[in-house]
């Protein structure tokens, strides 16, 4: 379908008066204009395809800032995928500098929990609603596990590093 043919399809459904609105909600996820200008595109090529589903006129904006979130969380995710995919063909790190033995060291004071969410945060790359999947807790518990993790490491590196490298 051309982006013509789109455009009709969209007027003709009523998706058309949603796009000020959609794209408010994709800026207000997306770190750019252009980034939010896309997911919204998808958003409509998705809804273009299925818009014959929704029966309610009034449930038609709700279901698209639906479409718009999962493109938005698809869109997480390919991201995460990439960086994963991207730190596996990285060549062997070198050999551990003072700093690298003085964080491992701040690391390894910290309890198995806090050391674990900070590490699936922090070299893992997983957002905190992937870590409470992976441990059985909600995203605002992981979040603040991790701040209070990441006081506690502060404090303890602090304690180890030399005055000359704060």
């Amino acid at each position: 379908m051309g982006a013509m043919e789109g455009n009709r399809v969209a007027d003709d459904a009523g998706l058309a008066r949603f796009v000020p609105e959609l794209r408010a909600a994709a800026g207000r996820l997306t770190d750019s204009s252009d980034e939010a200008d896309d997911l919204v595109q998808e958003c409509l090529a998705c809804a273009i395809q299925s818009v014959d589903r929704v029966r309610q006129a009034e449930v038609l904006g709700a279901w698209l800032h639906q479409i718009l979130r999962r493109r938005w969380y698809d869109l997480l995710r390919r991201r995460t995928l990439e960086r994963r995919m991207r730190s596996q063909d990285r060549p062997p790190a070198p050999a551990e500098s003072a700093g690298d033995e003085i964080v491992r060291r701040a690391l390894e004071s910290l309890d198995p929990d806090s050391r674990a969410v900070l590490k699936m945060r922090f070299f893992e790359s997983r957002t905190s609603v992937e870590i409470g999947n992976a441990l059985g807790q909600s995203s605002g518990t992981v979040r603040s596990r991790i701040f209070h993790a990441l006081r506690r490491f502060e404090a303890e590196f602090r304690k180890l590093c030399p005055e000359e490298k704060r």
